[in-house]
């Protein structure tokens, strides 16, 4: 017993310390995307602007619903009402057969009293013109608005998600490149170090491989350093902790991309776009927003009611002989307000105009944008397979010539020549690919893709 007890004892800091340091499982692209759509602060914002409008809807109603308020007063008065009146001024000043009033005078002196007071107001709107239903129609719309609003966020974060994913990748692939590139030259330095006690290379053989090695370095450190500022950089995007530990997964090369054609491209975006279809929304805002205003300037009927106690004793609050109330229906028609009425109008349609120049503008500028990222995904193709073919050639130069290097039908000058080309070959290929995953991002972006098929 005393033995097991010690064997878990030990065995224990060595469980926590995998469990808490082993690596964390590598999280795809599409993950990526998903993570950040419900983590990014960007797209957070955005859906509380959606409660902030549904708020809206709830307001705009109210205005169509019976308004109830209660009512305590309590007041102490004292109203010389009656002494300033013609009879009372003849009494208190002795005439109007002041002497033969049955009362003293002092009876009729006023006096502070207290009142106490129950009421219940109550006022319903009948008919505002259109006022209320469009002030609700506004708010809906404005609900629409925000969630086309989420939308564009969406796409645009899942953008900067997925070039920041490739951003790490390329920094993971350049680094894995200079190290085995580093690990290659130090083996041709080594031969030439070997050839040169032999007899069979120059000082100057020694220098170039060490000038060749000492190039290569500062590149791996550079990456290094690209990494650790993408990593952070995704991390931000994904609503994580700069520092946390982030693991990515290969991204497949596009080998057989076809551009799409064009004028599918164009229909795609123009009918898919959530900044265009906010724009129509915006236009179909002002105009409800107009025909609030409009409304403010239009007859109007209300009912009003009005129901309570009001009384000098606290015990007499509830007594039926102490209630009062009213009832009325008031029409209101406003007449002339100095042309403020109309100046509100202008203002609002002035600017559902804009926006519907706006909208137009900016269906031209997504078809614009539509060729502009088609012709630069169809280039990024290109430069993509023919970078490939430039590295198949490049790297089985490099091998050619090391072989021949060995045999001595080379000089060394021509074999880190071939290296150098090499290396520069794998760094554009690797560009060129992801020049591509990027570009092919951009043209989903500008089509108005949804973000759950991105990837």
């Amino acid at each position: 017993m005393g033995k097991t007890i010690t064997t878990w004892t030990l065995s224990l800091p060595l469980i926590l310390l995998l469990l808490f340091c082993s690596p964390a499982r590598p999280m795809t692209i599409k993950e990526a995307v998903s993570y950040a759509m419900e983590h990014n602060r960007d797209i957070l914002t955005v859906r509380e602007q959606i409660t902030e409008r549904k708020g809206q809807v709830l307001e705009a109603r109210s205005d169509a619903l019976p308004q109830l308020n209660l009512n305590m007063n309590s007041y102490r008065v004292r109203d010389p009402g009656f002494l300033n009146s013609t009879f009372g001024q003849q009494i208190l000043h002795g005439g109007g057969g002041s002497s033969d009033f049955p009362i003293p005078i002092e009876a009729i002196l006023p006096r502070p009293q207290t009142f106490y007071e129950l009421v219940m107001n109550v006022s319903q709107p009948i008919f505002t013109w259109g006022k209320v239903s469009n002030a609700v129609s506004l708010a809906k719309l404005g609900i629409q608005d925000v969630n086309l609003s989420l939308e564009s966020a969406r796409q645009n974060v899942a953008y900067q998600v997925s070039s920041a994913y490739y951003d790490v990748l390329v920094a993971v692939e350049t680094i894995a490149m200079y190290e085995k590139a580093l690990e290659t030259q130090k083996r041709y330095l080594q031969q030439t170090r070997d050839f040169f006690e032999v007899g069979d290379g120059t000082r100057l053989d020694i220098l170039r491989a060490q000038s060749q090695l000492a190039t290569t370095e500062p590149e791996l450190l550079m990456a290094r350093h690209s990494l650790v500022q993408a990593e952070k950089t995704l991390n931000f995007l994904l609503g994580r902790p700069l520092e946390e530990p982030l693991s990515t997964s290969p991204v497949e090369a596009v080998e057989d991309f076809e551009a799409p054609p064009l004028d599918s491209v164009v229909q795609v975006a123009v009918l898919n776009r959530p900044d265009l279809r906010q724009l129509n929304v915006e236009v179909d805002m002002y105009d409800k927003t107009v025909n609030v205003f409009k409304a403010d300037f239009r007859p109007r009927m209300d009912l009003n009611g009005h129901y309570g106690f009001s009384t000098i004793r606290t015990g007499d609050i509830f007594d039926r002989n102490f209630e009062s109330w009213r009832v009325s229906l008031v029409l209101s028609v406003p007449v002339f307000d100095g042309f403020k009425n109309r100046g509100v109008v202008m203002q609002y349609r002035s600017q559902k105009n804009r926006k519907e120049i706006e909208s137009q503008k900016l269906a031209e500028q997504i078809r614009l944008q539509a060729r502009q990222t088609l012709d630069a995904c169809t280039s990024a193709a290109e430069v993509y397979r023919g970078r490939e073919i430039s590295l198949e050639s490049s790297e089985e130069e490099e091998r050619v010539t090391a072989d021949q290097f060995d045999q001595g039908l080379v000089t060394l000058y021509e074999l880190l020549d071939s290296n150098r080309r090499a290396l520069l070959a794998r760094s554009r290929s690797i560009d060129g690919r992801y020049g591509l995953l990027r570009q092919i991002a951009d043209l989903k972006r500008a089509m108005g893709i949804p973000v759950d098929e991105l990837f």
